[in-house]
């Protein structure tokens, strides 16, 4: 007795896609109060690798060293604000002090990504129009991330 089997298996394959992003972003132009600015959306991808995502910012900021900027992240529409830590007020340069953070002016922020995030934006946290025109401010942002990207496979 023959049986006759006719269907065929399939087989999800797995294939993962790396992606390596370093970008620098001026910020021009004006952003009234509770205004965004996206600044990144890398879908399909997303940050996994712990540590290895990064933001720093040159941003306007209150005469206290606070941003009047604020970054959430996540994959929209589920965003959370990014804790930016404290302005980084000083460095070196050979061996000089050298002032990153001006109160009042402007103000370098350095934060790791969390992992699971897609997009990044900006978002104006103050209660005035913001002028990126006059003062240097950008936004540097280090993405290593993966996809993994289903298929299907038949089998005879």
């Amino acid at each position: 007795m023959e049986i006759a089997n006719n269907t065929s298996t399939k087989h999800t394959v797995h294939s993962i896609d790396n992606l390596v992003i370093s970008e620098h972003i001026p910020l021009t132009g004006e952003l009234v109060a509770g205004d965004y600015l996206l600044l990144m959306d890398f879908t399909p991808f997303s940050t996994t690798v712990e540590g290895h995502s990064h933001i720093a910012l040159k941003v306007p900021c209150k005469h206290d060293a606070l941003p009047k900027i604020s970054i959430a992240t996540g994959v929209a529409p589920k965003l959370k604000m990014l804790d930016l830590g404290n302005a980084i007020t000083h460095g070196t340069v050979d061996d000089k002090q050298v002032a990153l953070s001006i109160g009042g002016q402007a103000c370098l922020f350095h934060s790791d990504l969390p992992n699971g995030i897609t997009d990044i934006v900006l978002i104006n946290t103050s209660n005035e129009t913001l002028d990126f025109d006059t003062g240097g401010y950008s936004v540097a942002v280090s993405i290593h991330g993966t996809a993994v990207q289903h298929g299907s496979m038949s089998m005879p």
